[in-house]
């Protein structure tokens, strides 16, 4: 290993190793290459809020079990949902998460279709600081769910192609 020092040896091993862990990590899709109703319904979420980071959509897709993320403002369409996700979908609870790091407020809503009925979980993260109002943006996270809810007839059309 002709010119090779220590150094050398232990950079190559170390981009060996994040490469490698990149290949391994999960990859999902992109929201710009998800076609279907529910994303059309985030980007309108976003074009309509200006106060909204983000935005995503937690449902079980037709022929699944398992509930995962099914559109988002987030390259992460695909990904499974965290425990704490399928409990709002499942049982209608409602998490606020401040984020004080990123001021952020995220806020998990049961998601209903147009009937009422639960249908998974809405995700939406507000531009938030310390000391702000946080029913304030529960209750506009209410409204937004609540406007959204009006657009889906059932959970199997936030899987039809976007209009």
């Amino acid at each position: 290993m002709k010119g090779w020092n220590i150094f050398s040896l232990a950079i190559a091993l170390l981009l060996s190793c994040i490469a490698t862990r990149a290949a391994d990590a999960p990859k999902y899709g992109l929201a710009a290459d998800n076609k279907i109703f529910a994303q059309s319904l985030v980007n309108q979420m976003m074009a309509s809020n200006p106060t909204l980071l983000t935005a995503g959509m937690h449902c079980v897709p037709p022929g699944s079990e398992k509930q995962q993320i099914v559109a988002s403002t987030l390259n992460v369409i695909g990904k499974p949902s965290d425990p704490e996700d399928v409990e709002v979908g499942a049982q209608g609870f409602t998490h606020l998460n401040p984020n004080l790091k990123i001021p952020k407020l995220g806020i998990m809503l049961p998601l209903h279709d147009r009937s009422g009925k639960i249908i998974g979980a809405l995700a939406l993260a507000f531009k938030y600081h310390e000391g702000e109002d946080q029913v304030k943006y529960f209750a506009e996270a209410s409204a937004i769910r609540d406007r959204v809810a009006q657009e889906i007839p059932t959970l199997a059309d936030l899987f039809v192609p976007a209009p």
